[in-house]
């Protein structure tokens, strides 16, 4: 990723009840190893959602450029049925799907995403700047200049200067995405002299009557315009207390504000009175519901019958498993099946006999039947050889293992590796399908020669053991899911061998191919992602799984459903925030 924070989440299970993919940005030991001045704030310090500060928006109930009089398409109140996961709505604290599904359309960053689906929908356009960074052709240095005109929900002008105070407040906030900002001169240096604090952060300059804004950074950072797309760049007013304001929401940028949250309880989101959508070219909607009702629930049957009565307009809890083939049979036109960025995989310890022999590890991804293990996850995964998800513009599909038990087993014999001795290592985690896919992996190993036995520990410790070194994991079941679209997110963590640490380790092949490594840091410099780019990155990807150091075996997929007066047609399910409630349409 660029800036020294790989951050892998210690959970996966949450996935099955959510709609989207964990982030890996609260992996707090993370954090602590790679900025040492993080150790005294790590561990579980942020406060609850429910701790009062903030200063409150003010505004209608409604408003904004486009009501539900004029717009037949437009909802007077959008209902959702969500569940109980919402972390933060601080733009500066949340770093999970269900704070995101709100804050997206409510705190615009200097640069953000285009409101549409699939790859399209990495793409990055300006939102408070008048245009994407200019970037200095050593690339590290950015230049942008804020819109003219734009206004925060409670009527004050958003100036230059609120961005630089937003990422001191990240760190004051100690946010679980300062990591990201780390490659900023004068950061870490910031950080290190709270609490006091040092002003400004020299790698930011701005000048409120130009609206400029210049960052350096201390290296180039070929993912850096994706961290200013983060919620966690998005400027909030330079006065805004240092501590978490969910409860009383900051003034907003977007075409919604939250008008209300009772934890645990319920959200209302309603239209921003002073978002003008004409000042943003079009790349950031007017929004059709001029309300919406969020309501926090537990029972995802419950919400599912009333969302297809019509009692919810969308239901973002994933339908219980025993329901999903009557949904595709008799409510086709209320669901959407969709693919969020994510990859399941086996990881195989590149380091360690038998895999540290190439022929071993093709003879692994020969030898599962990913066809198989799409039916272990209900049907609702797609089969994968990728290290990438499908949906990013780098994606291209790869088919260099074809199910082949007989191959398997040649290639374990030419190795000399039969009977050698396995550990399989997975986590006791049911709702990731954990404990049956450690056991599949454990009898295909069986089965083409390798002496293997199962090692199933508990899922709160799973991926901090097996990414320390002591551990010595030979091979075993992991997970990925994006925190932005970009191959960085992926290669750099997962697989640089330049980032192998003795623990919280992430790339846990261990694998270090020097010529993927110098490829992986050469693409780290470029600025932004092109044709040529991709084709780069496509081309990196192809080299590695030749070298075989994962066995990538399915994408998990994921369930929307709608209430009955919800027009599909519209329907926005983005690569980075999933469905997107702005555009919804009524029929």
């Amino acid at each position: 990723m660029g800036r020294g924070l790989g951050r892998r989440r210690s959970e996966r299970e949450v996935f099955l009840k959510r709609r989207i993919r964990w982030s890996r940005l609260q992996r707090g030991a993370v954090a602590c190893a790679t900025l040492a001045v993080l150790a005294a704030g790590c561990g579980g310090s942020h406060k609850s959602s429910s701790t009062a500060g903030g200063s409150t928006s003010t505004g209608p109930s409604a408003g904004g450029t486009t009501s539900s009089s004029s717009n037949p398409k437009a909802f007077a109140n959008f209902r959702v049925a969500q569940d109980e996961n919402i972390d933060f709505l601080d733009p500066g604290l949340s770093s999970l799907p269900e704070g995101w599904f709100v804050l997206w359309n409510s705190y615009l960053p200097l640069i953000g995403y285009r409101h549409v689906s699939g790859p399209a929908g990495a793409s990055l356009v300006p939102y408070l700047a008048e245009d994407l960074p200019t970037v200095s052709a050593d690339g590290r240095t950015y230049k942008l200049k804020l819109r003219k005109g734009v206004k925060y929900s409670d009527g004050t002008p958003v100036k230059a200067s609120d961005f630089e105070a937003t990422i001191e407040r990240d760190y004051k906030l100690q946010s679980p995405g300062i990591g990201f900002f780390s490659n900023i001169k004068g950061a870490e240096e910031y950080f290190a002299s709270l609490p006091k604090g040092k002003h400004p952060i020299s790698g930011i300059t701005t000048n409120d009557r130009t609206g400029a804004i210049t960052i350096h950074l201390k290296q180039p950072q070929g993912d850096f315009e994706y961290v200013l797309a983060s919620e966690f760049a998005a400027p909030v007013p330079a006065s805004s207390p240092a501590k978490d304001a969910s409860t009383k929401p900051l003034p907003a940028t977007g075409p919604y504000l939250i008008e209300r949250y009772q934890p645990n309880k319920q959200v209302v989101v309603v239209r921003n009175p002073h978002f003008d959508a004409a000042l943003f070219d079009g790349n950031v909607p007017a929004g059709n519901p001029d309300k919406v009702t969020i309501d926090i629930l537990d029972d995802p049957a419950a919400a599912l019958t009333k969302t297809l009565d019509g009692g919810y307009d969308y239901d973002a809890l994933q339908p219980p498993p025993d329901r999903v083939a009557g949904l595709e049979k008799e409510n086709q036109d209320q669901i959407k099946i969709y693919t969020p960025a994510n990859t399941y995989y086996f990881f195989m310890n590149t380091r360690i006999a038998p895999f540290d022999d190439l022929k071993v590890r093709q003879a692994v991804n020969y030898a599962i039947d990913r066809k198989k293990l799409v039916g272990i996850y209900d049907g609702l995964a797609s089969p994968t050889e990728n290290v990438l998800p499908p949906g990013l513009p780098q994606y291209r599909k790869l088919d260099l293992y074809p199910y082949n038990v007989a191959k398997a087993k040649q290639l374990v014999r030419q190795a000399g590796a039969t009977a050698a001795p396995v550990t399989v290592w997975t986590s006791d985690n049911r709702l990731t399908h954990a404990p049956e896919v450690g056991a599949y992996l454990e009898g295909v190993l069986k089965s083409i020669g390798l002496a293997a036995k199962l090692n199933t520990i508990g899922a709160a410790t799973y991926w901090t053991t097996i990414g320390s070194q002591k551990a010595k994991a030979q091979i075993g079941f992991a997970d990925s899911y994006q925190d932005y679209p970009h191959p960085l997110d992926w290669f750099d963590p997962l697989l640089n061998g330049n980032r192998i640490t003795p623990v919280y380790n992430y790339n846990y092949a261990n694998f270090d191919d020097p010529a993927v490594n110098a490829k992986i840091e050469a693409l780290k410099k470029e600025p932004t992602l092109n044709g040529s780019v991709d084709a780069q990155w496509a081309a990196l990807e192809k080299t590695v799984m030749e070298e075989a150091p994962w066995a990538p075996f399915v994408n998990l997929q994921a369930v929307d459903t709608f209430g009955p007066d919800v027009d599909l047609g519209c329907y926005v399910q983005h690569v980075n925030y999933g469905f997107d409630f702005s555009t919804i349409c009524h029929k």
